[in-house]
């Protein structure tokens, strides 16, 4: 089997997607016949994993085995969830989430022909928020792992969309802004796009933000109102609270499509019933609205200050279930003057996902068969089309080509800002950013620093990541991600300079090189990240997925 996939793992529902024989992005179903699953599972076992609707159904009846928005905590410090006295980490539970759906997909693929039964998808592209740091992208390249899965990229939800709507492909150049409300978390991108060149121009968001808040704050209504009228508590009874969120969810969809709704609540103190309106719901999350456009308004003086101004924004995308919210339009024209387009808010992150790992796929296979034609290596022919664009052309040319019949260039900004914990003339330790957010990548930069002692054999290093847009920062209670300690050859005196370059690739890794000035010791290493699980601890998830039914 030939063919790569695109797998959107969301906060609130995931879907996959691949490119069928006409070329066209289609989002598989799953087991119930949807195209969406939602990210929810419960353990019902240590050997059986619930996934999807019965997962989410689960909740009312057992919430303590049932775990939800864990996208949330992927990459966090504190990112363990405890069921049955076993501590799973987020990336092993997204792992649960990928394995159902690329198991249902397989099922489907199966049945119509597409896959032989000894086949199974195996190469995926994973979306993530653009505003993910290295250790959430890290974390979400370990669950789909942990899975069984090939991860061929990790790309932004953003550029998927984009790519998905097909706003790329074609000859002339556009500015998109791309706003994308989630279950779970808000991601803001304004990016310019000539044919199959997508250069992120900055991004923004907030991961603790998304359609969650409003059921937060609708919950919350609904909680009050039951006690003004009954006296009576719904908080005290956790079966309650589970039931309400479910019910809290489908009231607030309902308002998307309809001007009124009947709310109906069964508590301690019997059954409380009231008509809540479109209006009133939206007065009630209206301060959680204006946070987006908070942060949207900071993305667009960003983009502004890098010469793409409101004015030059041709387009902005509505992405994510809960941007099909009327308010968030409404938001949009109001405030921006620009009417959004919504269209597939759901699928789109996947389908532009698979796109773009199929276009990577047909580009690298005909860069072999040039190879294997003319006797070159690929490194030549690659390093000759830098130079002359010659393959881009060919393959522009060629039948295996899509979207337009060209090679998706992206050019990505830092989602963080990324810098090392020095010193300053009173010896009071802050933070020098070296690596500034919304910087171009491949990003470089180099700086010297100073030892601080007679007789210093070495110096420890420590990398902070922040958003900050500052260059010198207070410390304050933030954690390093990594640690690195620099031996010297031999002792060095104090205001010894130690010269250091931090670079972050397209990739996302960042190398860290050092090289003392007095003796010419040297340090040249990526590293380990910290929030991540340990060799250990996948090793014991890896046995446990062996082992494991997820259905």
């Amino acid at each position: 089997m030939s063919r790569v996939f695109g797998i959107d793992l969301g906060t609130t529902y995931s879907c996959i997607a691949y490119i069928d024989d006409y070329g066209k992005p289609v989002v598989l179903k799953n087991s119930d016949g949807d195209h969406t699953t939602p990210s929810v599972a419960m353990v019902e076992s240590g050997n059986n994993i619930i996934v999807g609707n019965e997962a989410k159904r689960s909740i009312e009846l057992e919430p303590e085995r049932t775990v939800q928005f864990i996208k949330r905590k992927i990459g966090k410090e504190n990112d363990t969830v405890t069921i049955d006295d076993v501590e799973y980490h987020a990336p092993e539970i997204s792992a649960w989430i990928l394995k159902k759906i690329v198991g249902d997909a397989n099922e489907e693929l199966r049945q119509t022909g597409v896959l032989k039964n000894d086949e199974e998808i195996k190469d995926v592209v994973i979306t993530c928020p653009a505003y993910f740091g290295m250790n959430e992208r890290q974390a979400t390249k370990t669950a789909g792992e942990l899975a069984g899965l090939n991860v061929l990229n990790i790309i932004n939800e953003p550029t998927a969309a984009a790519i998905s709507y097909g706003v790329s492909g074609e000859s002339k150049e556009e500015t998109v802004l791309v706003y994308d409300l989630g279950g779970g978390t808000f991601d803001i991108t304004v990016m310019n796009i000539s044919g199959g060149n997508i250069s992120v121009v900055c991004t923004g968001g907030d991961d603790r933000l998304g359609g969650k808040d409003w059921d937060e704050a609708l919950m919350e209504y609904v909680v009050e109102r039951y006690e003004e009228e009954t006296g009576e508590d719904l908080t005290e009874d956790p079966e309650i609270v589970a039931a309400l969120y479910v019910d809290v969810e489908t009231w607030k969809k309902s308002l998307t499509s309809r001007e009124k709704v009947n709310i109906s609540v069964n508590g301690p103190a019997g059954r409380f019933r009231e008509e809540l309106t479109r209006e009133k719901y939206e007065e009630l999350t209206k301060d959680i609205l204006n946070r987006t456009k908070n942060l949207l308004d900071d993305v667009l003086l960003t983009a502004e200050k890098q010469g793409y101004p409101i004015s030059r924004i041709d387009k902005v995308l509505l992405v994510g279930g809960s941007s099909r919210m009327p308010q968030v339009a409404a938001m949009i024209e109001k405030n921006y003057h620009v009417t959004p387009i919504l269209s597939d808010p759901d699928e789109a992150v996947a389908k532009g996902a698979a796109i773009y790992a199929g276009t990577e796929k047909n580009y690298n296979d005909f860069v072999e068969s040039e190879a294997r034609r003319t006797g070159k290596s690929i490194e030549e022919i690659n390093e000759r089309n830098l130079v002359t664009g010659e393959i881009d052309r060919k393959f522009a040319a060629s039948a295996s080509a899509s979207i337009g019949g060209m090679k998706l260039n992206i050019t990505n900004v830092l989602s963080r800002t990324y810098g090392i914990g020095t010193l300053d003339e009173n010896q009071r330790e802050f933070i020098r950013n070296m690596l500034m957010i919304n910087d171009k990548l491949p990003a470089t930069m180099t700086e010297t620093f100073y030892t601080v002692s007679d007789n210093q054999t070495g110096v420890v290093i420590k990398l902070y990541e922040s958003r900050a847009v500052e260059r010198d920062m207070d410390i304050d209670d933030k954690k390093p991600i990594t640690e690195i300690s620099m031996r010297f050859k031999s002792p060095v005196p104090a205001a010894t300079p130690v010269k250091m370059t931090l670079a972050l690739d397209n990739s996302g890794i960042i190398h860290i090189i050092a090289e003392e000035q007095l003796n010419h010791s040297k340090l040249d290493t990526t590293f380990e990240l910290s929030n991540q699980m340990s060799k250990e601890d996948i090793s014991n998830a890896a046995r446990r997925m062996s082992l494991a039914n997820v259905e």
